[in-house]
């Protein structure tokens, strides 16, 4: 019997014991506890070298700035690693990229710096300033831009991530139903009278800041939706006013901005504000946002990568052509803001639907892309996608902050959703989307499929 009440009391004490070593496991055994990931970033800026061969787009005319207003075009990048994953991003002051020349310049970053091709997220401003610029010189700037974020990284200490989520009072939804229900183009004639807008306008101003442990900021990245066009009377070489607003920034700030375009297809400013104006209400913008942003905890970074095929748009030459026809001959004459004769406009697009008919039907690949910084996931899509598309996308994440990059990785053209084709306009004709009807949708359901299996990945 002594022996029976000796046994349990042991193994009582073992009991306890064990339950005392579990506590002790738990609380202070720093070798099996989880390290926080040490998030360092770097970003860099190199200027594109420009000669007599860069030419105007068809609504600008380049005329060169006086040296002292001077607004370099450049390749912005930034490199963020948390000791396991390496990611970029990044934009170049041009009005578009496609895949030919990304690709090869991401795999060649794969290459030389050890940046995974499928962790490379990199696209276009959209800056309508100019509409061609030797690829080389693009490569060159890209290529040296990311060599030094990289180069940088290197010796970079640990970061924090700071977010806000601002606004900023440029831009609105530019297709706006006419008096005699077209959709309008070109601005600035609004004396004729329009009726309503077809859709809505994504005012959010996301701003992304990686800062030392001393304060001092080494990246900003922010993101917005309106397309990057100066007002008509600044017909000059430049970034357009979210690259002017960027490197102005930078004088105040410090640190290296870049910027990453949103859903744009279907928003402008037209409301006839000078430059300095669009300038200076980006500007505040991102200041204001940047003032009010707080510490995130960047547990997670990720990259997903997915090509996806899409169909070249089939389309009626005689529909089209009377749509071009009708919409310049009713509308063209009277606008202040378009220096062409009708004639020469329609004769434009007639030329490009030359070229796209020989390719109808035809199936072509791009990329789709998720970059996941902790909670913030941005989104990479190969176009000028309609704002009603990148919002659905934000309303079904599952990622409270979630923000689209258009024209990442590659350009397909406008991306309109299915209503803005039944309804036409500039943006649905087949030269600008010449993807068929239907592919914004796919994109959007491809993108919150990805973003879905990351959130139920954590």
């Amino acid at each position: 019997m002594e022996d029976k009440r000796m046994n349990r009391k042991l193994i009582q004490i073992a009991k306890l014991f064990s339950l005392i070593s579990l506590f002790i496991f738990l609380d202070g055994c720093e070798i099996f506890k989880e390290k926080e990931p040490q998030i360092k970033a770097a970003a860099a800026a190199v200027n594109i070298e420009i000669s007599d061969s860069i030419r105007g787009d068809m609504l600008l005319t380049i005329g060169y700035p006086k040296d002292d207003e001077k607004v370099p075009l450049r390749a912005q990048a930034i490199v963020i690693t948390d000791g396991k994953t390496k990611v970029c991003m990044g934009s170049c002051d041009v009005t578009t990229l496609n895949r030919r020349i990304l690709d090869e310049i991401g795999h060649e970053v794969d290459s030389i710096y050890g940046i995974p091709f499928n962790n490379i997220m990199f696209g276009a401003t959209h800056n309508h300033s100019v509409s061609y610029i030797n690829k080389s010189a693009i490569k060159k700037a890209i290529m040296e831009a990311i060599g030094m974020a990289n180069e940088k990284l290197k010796n970079a200490g640990e970061m924090d991530c700071y977010f806000a989520l601002g606004d900023a009072t440029i831009g609105q939804n530019s297709r706006l139903i006419m008096e005699e229900s077209s959709i309008l183009w070109v601005p600035t004639i609004y004396k004729f009278g329009y009726n309503r807008p077809t859709g809505p306008y994504d005012p959010q101003l996301p701003v992304l800041a990686f800062k030392d442990k001393q304060g001092n900021p080494e990246a900003i990245v922010f993101n917005h939706s309106t397309h990057n066009i100066d007002a008509p009377t600044n017909r000059v070489l430049s970034p357009g006013f979210y690259g002017t607003a960027s490197q102005k920034i930078e004088r105040d700030l410090g640190g290296t901005v870049v910027f990453l375009p949103g859903a744009f297809g279907s928003t402008h400013v037209f409301d006839d504000c000078p430059n300095i104006e669009r300038v200076f209400r980006i500007e505040q913008g991102i200041k204001k946002a940047y003032a009010k942003t707080e510490k995130r905890d960047i547990n997670r970074l990720v990259s997903v990568k997915n090509e996806f095929e899409f169909t070249i748009r089939a389309f009626n030459e005689d529909e089209q052509q009377k749509a071009v026809s009708d919409y310049c001959n009713r509308w063209l004459r009277e606008s202040t803001f378009w220096h062409a004769e009708p004639e020469s406009v329609i004769q434009s697009f007639k030329n490009g639907r030359n070229r796209v008919a020989s390719i109808q039907g035809n199936t072509q690949k791009t990329w789709i892309q998720v970059i996941l910084i902790g909670d913030i996931a941005f989104v990479g899509v190969p176009g000028e996608l309609f704002g009603e598309l990148g919002m659905e996308i934000k309303r079904r994440s599952p990622f409270r902050y979630t923000y689209i990059v258009g024209i990442a990785n590659d350009y397909i053209g406008y991306v309109p959703d299915d209503e803005a084709f039944n309804l036409g306009g500039y943006q649905t004709w087949a030269t600008r989307a010449y993807s068929e009807r239907g592919t914004g949708e796919f994109i959007v359901n491809q993108a919150v499929e990805i973003l879905s299996n990351l959130y139920e990945d954590k």
